[in-house]
């Protein structure tokens, strides 16, 4: 029986990243990635199922977009894809440590953002464990009257948002834990919304609490477990949805913001297909931007098998 991403993942890899965060602040960031070899090395021979995943995930990326990937071994690939991650841990926490700067948007998107800020109205975003959504930060320092709610499911990610918070106690992020979207938690989400707030959702998790609420799109060549649960709770809060990334490109981070609905809405009896198309539409986006920054892809467990116990 497979076990469920939430039990494999970044348990051991974050406590070694609070020793690595104070490394950082005590020597700076070339000691920082000379110690981080040695760290994401050790976790690199230890996690033999995380080793696994991304070397399947980087023969499935270097199949379909081979210009994406260095004509390395895939090894030596996979070992590169650990050290980012660790390296995005820090960035994390130095996104909330201080005030996110450099980051890049296109025009077309900031103008976008610019004007729906502007409307003072409430939507949901739905992003993913790709590159490093910590950083749309930005978007609370730039629009300072924005309120951003953002779901997290497992208790390594609340052990990381607690240290994360040590770094601005004051943000105008909110970091919420849930183990499943039931009705009292729509509508608390609602009331945030209707009064102008963000809801921030990872659309590539299926939640432990969910197990059953997935569907499969096509993603990088192969079917994959999505969640519905993003557009269920679309559905609920009757808002726009917007999807959002953030990831590295020539050493700086890329915000992007694009619309994906003006409002979900669906008969019962179709309800179930039109999630199905909203998590293809999202799976087609995703693997769009996956293609560009493939390193920055950090679920470290089988993603085209089973996300959940069934």
């Amino acid at each position: 029986m497979k076990r469920h991403w939430a039990t494999t993942t970044e348990a051991g890899v974050l406590r070694g990243m609070q020793f690595m965060i104070g490394v950082h602040k005590f020597v700076g960031r070339t000691a920082f990635n000379f110690v981080l070899v040695f760290v994401m090395a050790y976790f690199f021979l230890r996690r033999t199922d995380a080793r696994q995943s991304s070397r399947d995930y980087l023969r499935r990326v270097r199949k379909l977009y081979p210009e994406s990937l260095q004509r390395r071994p895939i090894v030596w690939l996979s070992f590169r894809q650990f050290f980012a991650f660790g390296q995005s841990i820090l960035d994390k926490y130095l996104a909330w440590a201080e005030t996110p700067a450099g980051i890049k948007m296109d025009p077309d998107e900031e103008a976008m953002l610019f004007d729906f800020v502007g409307t003072g109205e409430g939507c949901l975003l739905i992003g993913s464990h790709f590159g490093n959504l910590e950083y749309s930060r930005g978007i609370a320092h730039r629009h300072p009257n924005v309120r951003i709610n953002v779901l997290i499911y497992d208790q390594h990610a609340k052990n990381f948002a607690a240290l994360l918070e040590q770094g601005d106690p004051e943000s105008r992020m909110n970091l919420i834990q849930v183990t499943d979207i039931d009705f009292q938690l729509a509508l608390s989400l609602r009331e945030k919304v209707q009064r102008g707030e963000w809801v921030v959702i990872a659309g590539d998790r299926v939640p432990v609490g969910e197990s059953g609420r997935v569907c499969h799109p096509e993603f990088i060549g192969d079917e994959a477990r999505f969640p519905i649960g993003p557009y269920v709770l679309a559905s609920l809060l009757q808002c726009k949805v917007f999807l959002l990334h953030c990831f590295q490109i020539d050493g700086a981070y890329h915000l992007g913001l694009e619309p994906f609905a003006d409002e979900i809405v669906s008969a019962r009896e179709e309800r179930y297909a039109t999630y199905e198309a909203y998590a293809q539409k999202f799976a087609t986006a995703l693997e769009k931007q996956v293609a560009r920054a493939p390193l920055q892809w950090f679920n470290f467990y089988d993603f085209w098998g089973s996300n959940a116990e069934d």
